[in-house]
């Protein structure tokens, strides 16, 4: 074997061993260690998740526990009975007639349990049908009314026929309620009043009901009602006469107001031989002898 032969086996030996020490780091030691790194971004992982289901539960027992605050009884035909006197009761407040309420059959909602794998009802479903007579003003009252309450409940159609030429309607609602399973009231409906609205004071919505849009004649109302006379009261006190499209005078003083079949015609001021009118919350100044209408067109 010559120097050259000698030489190369030598390298070859020192490249074999090289190759086997790499080998031999990576299986004892790199490899391990990427193992161990790898288990604890898993574990890593998995924890933050464990925390963030922890966080997701708490916050939907919190929402439960408020949700039980508003929903009906637990006892189905309490609730049911119950619920059906408030809704008779809301239209009374609104000042509604011919009211009647129908309501079908408590329907309970189930899913499986996740350890016992059985059937447990969470909520019960109520469904009821309501129908009753007013003018826009006592329709928005109930609107009003029915959202400001305590109750899991929504209004999942409504439907206004209006009648007598448009001075009132006839209204009908589908309405659905929820009573959950572990409220803790048997029969008494939720004391508690909801903050659906946007605005609280019942007056805010008042402009819904000023312009009856079901009237037949909204304009030729205006053109009809026409600022007769502006005078003093013998206490001293402005007064605008204004004559009605029915051939009937209204005499009013600031703030005082008048419906007509379309229109709320309210007094903002009386001035000299003329008079501030809010319409359907629009303000225009009208001159003693002049129509709305003219009014209106004019300003």
């Amino acid at each position: 074997m010559n120097a050259r032969t000698r030489l190369l086996l030598i390298l070859m030996s020192v490249v074999g061993l090289v190759w086997m020490a790499d080998a031999g780091y990576r299986n004892l030691i790199e490899g391990p260690a990427a193992d161990r790194e790898r288990e604890l971004d898993r574990l890593t992982r998995q924890v933050a998740e464990t925390q963030d289901s922890i966080i997701k539960t708490s916050k939907a027992a919190d929402v439960l526990a408020v949700l039980e605050q508003f929903s009906l009884p637990y006892d189905p035909e309490l609730a049911r009975a119950a619920y059906q006197d408030w809704l008779l009761g809301l239209v009374q407040q609104a000042e509604m007639t011919g009211a009647s309420v129908d309501a079908s059959q408590p329907a309970p909602v189930k899913i499986k349990d996740r350890d016992s794998k059985r059937q447990k009802e969470i909520y019960v479903r109520y469904n009821y049908s309501l129908r009753a007579r007013g003018n826009l003003q006592q329709v928005t009252k109930f609107l009003y009314l029915f959202y400001r309450s305590g109750h899991l409940h929504k209004i999942s159609s409504i439907s206004l026929n209006p009648v007598g030429g448009g001075r009132s309607v006839d209204m009908s609602l589908a309405v659905e309620a929820i009573g959950l399973s572990r409220c803790e009231r048997k029969g008494e409906l939720s004391p508690y009043a909801a903050t659906r609205l946007t605005h609280d004071p019942f007056q805010d919505y008042l402009t819904i009901a000023r312009r009856n849009l079901f009237s037949r004649g909204g304009d030729s109302v205006l053109a009809k009602t026409t600022v007769t006379a502006v005078t003093v009261s013998s206490d001293g006190v402005a007064e605008a006469w204004i004559s009605l499209p029915d051939n009937e005078t209204s005499v009013l003083r600031r703030g005082q107001s008048v419906e007509t079949e379309a229109h709320v015609i309210e007094v903002v001021d009386v001035l000299d031989r003329q008079v501030l009118l809010d319409v359907d919350g629009q303000v225009i100044t009208v001159r003693a002898g002049e129509t709305l209408a003219e009014a209106t067109s004019s300003g």
